[in-house]
Order: structure tokens, then C-alpha cells, then sequence
């Protein structure tokens, strides 16, 4: 910028930070999808290519990137996944952080105010919980969120897990918020109380058991500020809505089985699915499976069917709004979920009407235990054959030619990559098909989530490609 003058210097810069309308993006943005975090080990030391084909292979057109540090999105990742065809969300967390690095000076006065800390013992459990009233937290995340969709191509932004924690109520180790912006919040709305609920103390006279018209006031004041910071994030200043015209924005609520699930979630955590879709007013809305459902081991895939009533919920103020249904696959031991279950979990919520899915987490999956590696796609281009696996490959067994068999040619290497194999091979005809047979190749089974199963190996499989050499 040399030779320009200080107000035009200052200018250039707020035009480089002035919201312009994303164009239309033509990739997916519905339909059964998957989550990605590529902070696991079972994407790193491979290509953004291998990931994106793995992803490709296994049938998904949409991804839900899954970002613990707005810093550190990878965009080669992003690119190779839009290559593919696969449309990418970023999906970043409302109420809190699993990393603080690259955050702000001060970050730490944005903290919850949780049970734990009123009894005098901080939780420490690897998530940094923010308060939704607090007005420093909603700006940095708003320009933070403005940002990432400014330096790379996603679809648009989902707001998961905005809820105050936390389920099953006041006992939850985790239950919030106490802090000053709260108080301050509620006396304004409530100026006949001066003092919050106390939910340590049962002899205290502002215990929800003691005080039930304190609590109902209490309860009222949770749903309207979770719905006052969701709308703040997308339509207040700054907003989503005028930081980045163009980009679709997903709202996420959590979903309860049983008759009291829609009061358990309202009270316990102050969402109302109806009430943030009608103020406001997303792109699409997604129902997040509540962790007291998805860690049942004897859940069905078609248990989404209990959720009816917080989509007719959503149905009666907007019946056009997408929704999508989120579901975990493997968090623990006990919920790890097969193919079969999960095309189950994904039929039952075509047959409810919503429009399309997203599993957490990809990789996590039963699947990943239980089925050997297979050839999902093949292809040749001149002396290389390339293999596409339906999963990361344990390189040292894949890495030896002598897995691979040709029905004409000779195999000299085979390059790992992740879930993709490159073979190069000697005496392959000009043209014409030549079969390929794989045996003896085992999985990754050092990067999943548990190590607790052994490889899973395949015993023989025959594909067929044709190509023509250059």
C-alpha cells in the first residue's frame, strides 16, 4: 500500500473486510451426511485427497466439518472434499470450546458459571463452556464465525450444541449459568428478584423446591436467552445474516426420547426447536440426538420415530424448513452401530419427512471394527493402477506388491495413501481390461477410536479395470 495515504490505506482495509455475497454454491447441501474432525489420528499422515475419496466411495455427498479451532481448518481439505462433489458445512460449537487455542486475551471471563464451580469444585472435563448472555463472547464469535467463511469455501455454518447444560437438571455436575452477566440479565427482565435460584442449598429459600415461582421465572429466562443468542449470532449486528450474505445457516436443538422429552430439553437445557426456528428463522434445522439416547446399546436405528414430536413441533411454524437428523455411531464401546443400522437410521428419517442426516462420527462407526477393508473403485492411467478402499489401509500390509495379483503385468510398487493405493506396474497391454486381485491387505486398526478389536483383514477380492496406456 505504499503511496497511499492513511484514510485510504484505512479504506482498502475495511473493504477487504466488507461482507460480499458468497455465489451460489450448486454442491449438496441436504441429504445423508457425515461428520468429519479431522483432529483425530485417523486422518492425519494422509493426503486431503485419500480423505475426500474415502468419504466419496462410502457414499456421502455432504460433510459436516467439524472445527475445534476456527485457526486451524484445513483448506486443502475443504478443496478436496468440493473436488469430490461433496458439499462442506463448517460446524463450529455454540456454548463452548474443546480448544482455547487462539483465542483472546480475557477468553477466560466468557466461562459458565457451573454447578461445579458454585460447590467449589471446577469441572475438568476437556470442554470450556461460554455463556450465552455474555456480550464479549457473542461478538468474538460472531467476527470469528464471519471470518472462517470468509477465507474458506463452505456451505455455510452450523450452530451445534448451543444448549445450557445441562441433562438431567440441577444435579448435572455441569449445570449452568451463575455468572455475572446471567444475574445482571435476569434481574433486568425480573427486577422484583434481585438473587438467582440456589440450586446447592435444599434449606435455602431460593431453592427451586422452596421457591417454585423464582424457578418457573428461572426456566423462562434460560429458553429466551438461548433463542436471544442463536438470533444475535444470525440476525443481530454483525450477524451471520450481514457478515455472510449468501451462506446457508443451520440451527441445531437437542431431541429426547420418551413422553417427557420435550419438557426435559426445554427445562433442562432451554431449547425450544419451534421457538428458534420461528425467530430465527435458519436455512435448515437440525435435531441432535441427546447423549441419554445414543449411548443405549440396544437402540434401533428406527428410533428417530420418537423425535415425531419435535418435528411436527417445527412443522406447525415453518413447514418448508429442511431438517436434518444428527445421530452418533461410536462415542463409546457399547453404541458402536453397523451399516445396516445406520441406512436404517437414515430410511426412518426419509419416512418422517425430514431431509437428510449426519453422523457423528464418521470414522467411529461399528463398521470400522468389524468388516475388512474392500476395493470400492478402480482405475488405470497409463503404468498406474489406482485403488480406492473403503477404508485407511495398514500401510505395511498394503505396501507389499506381493498382495496384488494381475492378470497381466507385473506389480514394481504400491504406494499408501491413507484408503488409496497406486500401483505401478510393468507390462500392462495398451489396452483392455486387466483383473486385479488384493488379498492379505488389513485395515488401520491402530488409528481408530478403541483399540480393543484385532484387524480386520481381506481374504481375496477381483476387480477389473480398463484403461489404455499413454
Amino acid at each position: 500500500m505504499t503511496g497511499l495515504t492513511p484514510a485510504a490505506v484505512a479504506f482498502v482495509l475495511a473493504a477487504s473486510l466488507a461482507p460480499s455475497a458468497a455465489p451460489p454454491d450448486r454442491l449438496p447441501w441436504l441429504g445423508h451426511g457425515a461428520q468429519v474432525d479431522p483432529g483425530f489420528g485417523y486422518y492425519k499422515d494422509r493426503s486431503p485427497e485419500s480423505i475426500a475419496d474415502e468419504i466419496a466411495v462410502n457414499g456421502y455427498k455432504v460433510v459436516h466439518y467439524v472445527v475445534t479451532n476456527d485457526g486451524a481448518v484445513s483448506a486443502p481439505l475443504v478443496e478436496a472434499f468440493r473436488r469430490r462433489g461433496i458439499g462442506v458445512w463448517y460446524l463450529t460449537f455454540g456454548n463452548g470450546t474443546y480448544s482455547t487455542a487462539g483465542l483472546p486475551d480475557g477468553w477466560e471471563s466468557w466461562r459458565m458459571v457451573t454447578r461445579s464451580d458454585l460447590a467449589g469444585t471446577p469441572l475438568q472435563d476437556g470442554y470450556t463452556r461460554f455463556c450465552l448472555n455474555n456480550p464479549a463472547y457473542r461478538a468474538w464469535k460472531k467476527a470469528s464465525m464471519a471470518a472462517v467463511l470468509r477465507k474458506h469455501r463452505f456451505l455455510g455454518v452450523e450452530i451445534a450444541e448451543p444448549h445450557w447444560p445441562e441433562y438431567p437438571g440441577i444435579t448435572a455436575p455441569a449445570y449452568a449459568c451463575f455468572c455475572r452477566h446471567c444475574k445482571a440479565a435476569f434481574t433486568k427482565t425480573y427486577p422484583d428478584e434481585p438473587e438467582l435460584p440456589d440450586i446447592i442449598d435444599p434449606a435455602s429459600s431460593r431453592h427451586p423446591d422452596r421457591n417454585p415461582a423464582l424457578w418457573r421465572k428461572w426456566l423462562a429466562f434460560r429458553a429466551s436467552s438461548l433463542n436471544a443468542f442463536l438470533n444475535d449470532l444470525v440476525n443481530g449486528a454483525g450477524g451471520l445474516r450481514a457478515s455472510s450474505p449468501g451462506r446457508k445457516v443451520c440451527t441445531w436443538t437437542l431431541a429426547l426420547l420418551g413422553p417427557d422429552g420435550m419438557r426435559r430439553v426445554l427445562e433442562d437445557s432451554g431449547e425450544d426447536a419451534a421457538e428458534v426456528v420461528r425467530l430465527v428463522k435458519p436455512d435448515v434445522h437440525c435435531l441432535q440426538t441427546h447423549w441419554p439416547d445414543w449411548l443405549r446399546p440396544e437402540l434401533k436405528g428406527d428410533y428417530v420415530l420418537g423425535y415425531r414430536p419435535f418435528l411436527d413441533g417445527i412443522r406447525k411454524v415453518a413447514p418448508r424448513l429442511p431438517v436434518i437428523v444428527q445421530g452418533d455411531i461410536g462415542s463409546q464401546k457399547q453404541n458402536r452401530r453397523s451399516w445396516e443400522w445406520i441406512r436404517l437410521f437414515e430410511r426412518t428419517c426419509d419416512n418422517m419427512g425430514a431431509q437428510g442426516s449426519q453422523m457423528y462420527e464418521y470414522f467411529i462407526g461399528g463398521y470400522m471394527y468389524d468388516e475388512p477393508p474392500r476395493i470400492a473403485a478402480a482405475s488405470r492411467s497409463g503404468d498406474t493402477v489406482r485403488l480406492s478402499f473403503t477404508k485407511r489401509l495398514d500401510p505395511r500390509s498394503a505396501g507389499q506388491v506381493s498382495a496384488y495379483a494381475l492378470s497381466r503385468g507385473t506389480v514394481q510398487a504400491a504406494d499408501v495413501d491413507g484408503s488409496v493405493v497406486t500401483l505401478r506396474v510393468a507390462g500392462l497391454p495398451r489396452s483392455g481390461t486387466v483383473k486385479i486381485t488384493a488379498r492379505g491387505i488389513s485395515d488401520a486398526s491402530d488409528r481408530r477410536l478403541f483399540n480393543d478389536k484385532p484387524p480386520r483383514t481381506l481374504i481375496g477380492q477381483t476387480v477389473t479395470v480398463t484403461g489404455m496406456q499413454r
